[in-house]
């Protein structure tokens, strides 16, 4: 993997979640699928970024597993485990985080229906309680 910046990472989220919001609205359920998911990958590594420093090697387990695809990995490595507890006593919030942490990297390879397609677009998307707008106040 390339260098990325962090703002570059935050950039890609959004244009994934974008692409994937095209797909899911012409009818293209397992690719929106997909690339819901790997658009909170890329903001959960925005926020891991966030914590690197200049000029400083970061922690071995940073280095190790930040090529994970693993949501619940990332979110860790991100720091946000503490904050992501407190956030998911909110009931709606953690609904829908749910339907995010069973995103797999390799669900590039199944087909998706139209009903998991339009859950993971509310968990992502939701104007109060999706995944996107949190992981935003911690990138």
């Amino acid at each position: 993997m390339a260098s990325l910046p962090r703002s570059t990472l935050q950039k890609l989220a959004l244009a994934k979640v974008k692409d994937a919001r095209l797909l899911f609205d012409h009818g293209r359920y397992a690719n929106s699928y997909y690339l819901y998911g790997y658009g909170i990958e890329l903001a959960l590594k925005a926020c891991i970024a966030r914590h690197i420093v200049a000029e400083t090697i970061p922690d071995r387990a940073i280095l190790n597993n930040v090529l994970t695809h693993d949501i619940a990995k990332l979110s860790a490595l991100a720091g946000l485990s503490e904050l992501l507890r407190e956030r998911r006593a909110d009931r709606e919030f953690d609904l829908r985080w749910a339907v995010v942490a069973e995103w797999l990297v390799e669900s590039r390879y199944e087909l998706v229906d139209s009903v998991t397609a339009a859950a993971m677009q509310d968990a992502v998307e939701h104007p109060q309680h999706g995944v996107l707008k949190w992981l935003r106040q911690h990138w």
